[in-house]
């Protein structure tokens, strides 16, 4: 009954974001980008489309944990795109250096950034 009175931008993004649906395709979603970032097919993150995706994701993520905790979602959805932004460069990188410097295995290093990022989200979401 909130979600149907829900008027403010906040509130709306709020609501939608918490649909059990939206729960589902996220998850998938996150699912399929676990699997195809270790394809030698995919293309780098750096390219319009991926960095594209992770600053979009990024924003979306970050407003909708701003809104559920009182906060300026646009405020949320900023800082969360350059949170994706800086997060596919400093990631590339690093990957990067790991495999040719340091010679890791790239799937080893793929894994071991996915257990951070995934730790990372844990953590955020644990203190919202």
């Amino acid at each position: 009954p909130a979600c149907e009175t829900a008027y403010s931008t906040a509130a709306r993004l709020k609501c939608s974001m918490s649909a059990p649906i939206t729960a589902y395709i996220l998850t998938v979603g996150a699912c399929v980008e676990l699997v195809f970032d270790k394809l030698p097919i995919t293309p780098s993150r750096l390219t319009p489309g991926p960095l594209g995706a992770r600053v979009v994701l990024g924003g979306l993520c970050a407003a909708t944990l701003s809104a559920a905790v009182q906060q300026s979602a646009i405020v949320g959805a900023v800082v969360g795109g350059l949170g994706g932004f800086a997060g596919a460069w400093v990631g590339y990188y690093v990957r990067r250096y790991l495999t040719t410097t340091r010679k890791a295995p790239d799937f080893l290093v793929a894994l071991i950034e996915d257990a951070i990022a995934i730790a990372a989200a844990l953590l955020v979401v644990s203190r919202v």
